[in-house]
């Protein structure tokens, strides 16, 4: 049984990446004016924003460097590539990734940048 702190842990550290997975979604779509209002946004289920961050985490696991993870949900609507593109490790000694994220529901795609890094208990967390 897993003690309340990991499971603490581990839910906060699923919040950040789904924040993270929806505000890549929600925000105003790739070459769009700064002036121009936002593009409304896609709306994703629970089911969605889970998939797409577990299908994050095993790119960050397993990938080296520069290879490219492709995925797609089952349902066909939501898909992404995800490229580790460099690791390091940061000032407080942890294993951190810099990261590539394009990510497409529908007709709307949105491509980031992101940095996270490895916890203690092996899941990794977005750097804000």
């Amino acid at each position: 049984m897993r003690s309340t702190c990991e499971i603490e842990t581990i839910s906060a550290t699923l919040l950040v990446g789904l924040v993270a997975v929806a505000s890549i979604l929600m925000t105003s779509s790739p070459g769009a004016s700064q002036d121009a209002p936002p593009a409304r946004g896609v709306s994703l289920s629970q089911s969605d924003r889970v998939a797409a961050l577990e299908n994050v985490q095993y790119a960050l696991t397993e990938l080296g460097d520069g290879a490219s993870y492709v995925w797609h949900r089952g349902n066909g609507r939501l898909s992404g590539v995800i490229q580790p593109t460099s690791s390091f490790v940061d000032a407080k000694g942890r294993v951190c990734r810099h990261i590539v994220v394009l990510l497409s529901a529908g007709e709307k795609s949105r491509k980031t940048e992101a940095v996270a890094c490895r916890l203690g208990n092996g899941v990794w967390r977005f750097d804000s």
